[in-house]
């Protein structure tokens, strides 16, 4: 079975990412690339990638060379390096170097110390320089031994040479071969004819291929001699000096290992910048919900193939983590769902989406069945094969995961499929973030009235040609005869084709259109539910608050009074005694009376006149508040304050004699030709008055009204808010605005329907 990163082209998006890499490092890391899964990791690795692209996007980005070090540095944990392999290794170095002074240079970010810091090994790096030369030789200078050694050997080369030379010039030159000296054996000699010992003294020393020798006359004989010697020993110095380098190698392996990653990450984030530039940028956002949403989102592979031109989509999986789509074959469906799936792998890789933005939650795992999975070899039809996928999937989802799949149900008897693709998409759209295919409409009709959202890809019927544009809240034609049209099959099986469809399809286009009527209407008769539940929620909500804050007030006042009765305690009995040991009598009952005043004061607002009587109806003040009194208990009354119940003594509350305005009732129900549909509410409790205005409107917008007038008065302005946050939040009012002077000014408001 293929694995979910093959079936949904995560290696093909690896690739063309590949090809902007510059080092052998970066490739290998870009090989073991895969999706975490971890939403934190995810964060921190956009963060890294969007720090180097704020650099790279100022600065540019630095030029790597392919320097392959790893072989040498396993090889000097065995044998010793060869002065081009230690060559190699101090350009690998000086390259670290000049990418730290190119970043040092502009990193106003600290981005290098941050994510890179190479350690360029500085004692390694001049060492190499100082014993290597630039063609990968081992230099004169590379210790004083072999400078002395190398001094010797060019005077003895000189000296045989001079040597030979004037031999040349000799009677020799009847039997000499080449004007040259050659070195055989490490044997400086001339080469001469076979008859050469008639006029020189000396060995052969090798025969040439054409017959003639390479002949060491006796004259240099001693010299070659201890240049030979020379030799020995210079290679043994040289030995001594490579291998002490090759030690410093393997003692520097870790430090080398960690720069050739921290090349690889910096070669990885410059192909992901030259990447990303390729198309427009896009902001990636991290959300702490279960959800996926994308705007324009296109196929990466198929804008490197197209270069740029393809139809973008939106992913919208934030509100619902399910999606049905239906649609024309070669309309987009599948490369929908690889796009989901790869958009999901390429954020968990920091990899660029081609998206204007993106925003995403928590994944767990990308799981697919895709494409036919027929397996010959084990007897699997397709349909068998993509059960056997899905029982797979089934086994390792959990609520985090996201599971995409391809013509769920297709390969059995249409009846049987939709029965299948029906138990598997509930299964899954229960358990998990779910985005499938299906060519059955009935199927995508009852999985939408199950609450499934559905959306389905555009077909353009005149030309009969896809328009790849993704469409929500529809359900969508096969356009099967259309498709054979545009194929050019033979017009017998085009003509047959259409005639059949058109006989047995016209009674399920007809259910099919009464099905869509009912499901709307049911659409609408939800959503007026969902509002007017949203209201008597609101409502609910604010009266807990509004009594919570009341209690809250009331318990402050508690406890100031509180404070200042214990005072008023300590103060009388301070007093007292103090008259009471004077024996000043008199003096403690005054200072008895200025306390009862004063106790009286503290637990009064204000001095009540005596015989006060109070009846149902009657309108008090408490402190700063105006109520009604709608209950009596002995000496304590039932006050309401703009809609609140509350008990307080009656010695606490005065009557309010001034009459509130006369209210004017309106009859919500009247169907006169008014001038204009009215609403009066003044007077009433705020909650009260609230759920009349709901059903005002409710029964306002319904029918044939324009325009409504609610008055409300102008007092606290507690009624006039209600109204307005009323009419913003309400779904059928256009526009509102305060009434003219002579229809109520600030005290009544104009609303318009739509």
């Amino acid at each position: 079975m293929k694995s979910y990163e093959t079936i949904l082209e995560y290696d093909k998006l690896k690739k063309i990412i590949g090809e902007f890499m510059q080092t052998t490092y970066g490739s290998k890391m870009l090989g073991d690339l895969h999706p975490v899964f971890d939403v934190d990791k995810a964060k921190n690795d956009f963060l890294i990638f969007n720090h180097f692209l704020d650099f790279f996007y100022k600065w540019g980005a630095p030029q790597l060379d392919d320097i392959f070090i790893s072989p040498i540095i396993e090889a000097s944990h065995t044998v010793m390096l060869t002065p081009e392999e230690l060559k190699k290794i101090g350009n690998f170095l000086l390259m670290l170097n000049n990418i730290e002074k190119e970043f040092l240079e502009h990193d106003e970010n600290y981005i290098y110390e941050l994510y890179i810091g190479f350690d360029i090994l500085d004692e390694l790096y001049k060492k190499i320089t100082h014993c290597i030369d630039d063609h990968g030789f081992v230099k004169d200078t590379a210790s004083k031994r072999l400078f002395d050694i190398r001094i010797r050997m060019r005077e003895l080369k000189n000296d045989i040479t001079h040597i030979l030379k004037n031999i040349m010039h000799s009677g020799v030159r009847n039997v000499l071969v080449d004007t040259n000296v050659f070195l055989k054996h490490s044997r400086y000699t001339l080469l001469m004819q076979a008859n050469f010992k008639e006029y020189l003294s000396g060995r052969i020393v090798e025969m040439s291929k054409t017959g003639n020798f390479f002949v060491e006359p006796d004259s240099v004989y001693a010299k070659n001699s201890r240049l030979e010697k020379l030799i020995i020993e210079e290679e043994k110095e040289i030995r001594k000096i490579l291998s002490e380098l090759t030690n410093m190698v393997r003692k520097y392996t870790p430090k080398l290992r960690y720069n050739e990653g921290k090349l690889g990450f910096l070669d990885m984030h410059i192909a992901k910048y030259r990447y990303h530039k390729t198309f427009s940028p896009c902001s990636v956002e991290f959300t702490n919900e279960r959800s996926i949403w994308a705007k324009n989102v296109k196929h990466p592979i198929l804008v490197h193939i197209k270069n740029g031109s393809v139809v973008g989509s939106d992913i919208d999986l934030s509100s619902d983590n399910k999606l049905i789509i239906t649609g024309p074959n070669t309309g987009g469906k599948t490369v929908f769902l690889k796009n989901v799936g790869l958009l999901i792998m390429s954020v968990y890789s920091a990899i660029p989406p081609v998206a204007e933005s993106v925003k995403i939650g928590p994944i767990s795992g990308v799981y697919a069945s895709i494409g036919d999975e027929q397996d010959i070899e084990a007897s699997l039809s397709s349909f068998s094969a993509k059960m056997v996928q899905i029982k797979s999937i089934a086994e390792k989802v959990d609520e985090k995961s996201v599971v995409l799949l391809d013509e769920v149900g297709s390969g059995t008897s249409p009846e049987e499929g939709e029965a299948v693709a029906y138990a598997v998409a509930n299964y899954f759209g229960s358990r998990c973030i779910l985005v499938a295919t299906t060519h059955y409409r009935k199927l995508a009709y009852i999985l939408k009235n199950s609450g499934f959202p559905t959306a389905a890809f555009e077909f353009n019927e005149k030309n009969l040609r896809p328009t790849y544009k993704l469409i929500y809240d529809r359900i969508g034609k096969s356009y099967g005869t259309d498709i054979v049209k545009m194929l050019n099959l033979p017009d017998e099986i085009v003509d047959v084709a259409s005639n059949f469809y058109r006989e047995y399809s016209s009674t399920f286009n007809k259910l099919t259109r009464d099905m869509e009527q009912a499901m709307n209407e049911l659409e609408k008769k939800k959503r007026e539910f969902s509002m007017s539940k949203s209201y008597y929620d609101k409502l609910i909500y604010e009266e807990k608050d509004a009594k919570k804050q009341l209690i809250e007030r009331l318990n402050i006042e508690e406890q100031r009074r509180k404070k200042q009765y214990e005072g008023l305690i300590k103060d009388i009995r301070t007093q007292l005694s103090q008259l009471i040991k004077q024996q000043k009598i008199s003096e403690a009952h005054r200072k008895l009376n200025e306390v009862k005043k004063r106790a009286q004061d503290i637990f009064s607002d204000k001095k009540i006149p005596s015989g006060q009587t109070f009846k149902v109806g009657d309108r008090v003040e408490f402190g700063s508040n105006i109520g009604i009194v709608v209950d009596l208990k002995h000496d304590r009354l039932k006050v309401e304050f703009d809609g609140k119940s509350m008990i307080v003594p009656s010695n606490m509350v005065s009557k309010v004699t001034k009459k509130p305005a006369k209210k004017h009732k309106v009859d919500m129900h009247s169907t006169k030709n008014e001038a204009m549909f009215e609403l009066n509410i003044i007077g009433k409790r705020r909650d009260e008055a609230e759920i009349e205005l709901i059903r005002f409107l409710d029964h306002a917008s319904s029918g044939s009204f324009k325009q409504v007038r609610i008055v409300h008065g102008i007092g606290s302005g507690i009624l006039r808010q209600m109204v307005i946050e009323n009419l913003k939040s309400h779904p059928f009012v256009k526009d509102f605005h305060p009434a003219l002077p002579q229809e109520g000014g600030d005290g009544a408001t104009i609303a318009e329907f739509k």
